[in-house]
């Protein structure tokens, strides 16, 4: 069998024909849509992974929002506790300041009470010891009013400091003998006599008439006035029960 080298080299040309073919109908297109693929997958892949990247961004975002919200829910929480402690405490305070007043003005309003009552007992008492007085030195002689006082007057005089002495008794002050009732002319004597050591004073004082002594002799003038009656005794013993009832 002879070799044909023209059929041999129409075969390479065909075969050459063939791969051009291929090459360039065939293998370059797949080769392009490989090349497309792989990219369209690439960028696919890029875009997961940037999805995925903005879902855990997000996802962190959102638990960060999260838990400020917690943290500020809490610090709220807090802040509402502490403020209504404080208004308890405030509350509790000027519930006590409240009762504190009102159970001092109760006290102070009942101290006031039995003071009044006190004072009002006292007074009775006073009043009723004068007008009891009264009767009984109604009943007595009328020397009874007068008898004795006049050197009690001069004991109260001895009894004084020498400064308040001298301006009770002092020259031209309106200086006056007072009685519970006019005097006799004998008694207003007897009565100077008595005094005259005590009470320098050219000639009688003029005597003034005070039913409200019921007895005694006393004397007064723009400076003062020397107590001696009974019923500055009674003042006394009553201004003594007053001190007594609150001791």
């Amino acid at each position: 069998m002879e070799f044909d080298w023209w059929t041999f080299f129409f075969e390479v040309v065909n075969i050459g024909v063939l791969l051009w073919l291929l090459a360039r109908f065939l293998f370059r297109p797949v080769a392009r849509i490989i090349d497309e693929r792989k990219a369209e997958t690439a960028r696919v892949l890029e875009d997961a992974g940037k999805a995925r990247k903005a879902a855990d961004e997000a996802e962190a975002e959102a638990r960060a929002e999260r838990d400020r919200i917690h943290a500020e829910r809490v610090d709220l929480l807090e802040n509402a506790r502490a403020e209504a402690e404080a208004q308890k405490k405030d509350l509790l305070m000027k519930a006590r300041r409240q009762a504190d007043e009102v159970v001092g003005k109760v006290r102070a309003a009942a101290e006031q009470a039995a003071e009044e009552e006190r004072e009002q007992r006292i007074r009775r008492a006073s009043e009723l010891s004068v007008a009891i007085t009264r009767r009984l030195m109604d009943s007595l002689p009328a020397d009874a009013r007068i008898d004795g006082y006049a050197e009690r007057l001069v004991e109260a005089l001895a009894a004084l400091g020498a400064d308040e002495r001298a301006a009770v008794l002092a020259a031209g002050e309106d200086l006056r003998l007072v009685a519970p009732r006019e005097l006799s002319k004998a008694e207003l004597a007897a009565v100077t006599k008595k005094i005259a050591s005590a009470v320098p004073h050219d000639g009688q004082l003029p005597v003034e008439v005070d039913p409200s002594l019921i007895a005694g002799l006393e004397l007064r003038s723009r400076h003062g006035v020397v107590h001696n009656s009974l019923a500055a005794d009674l003042g006394r013993v009553a201004e003594a029960l007053a001190s007594d009832e609150q001791a």
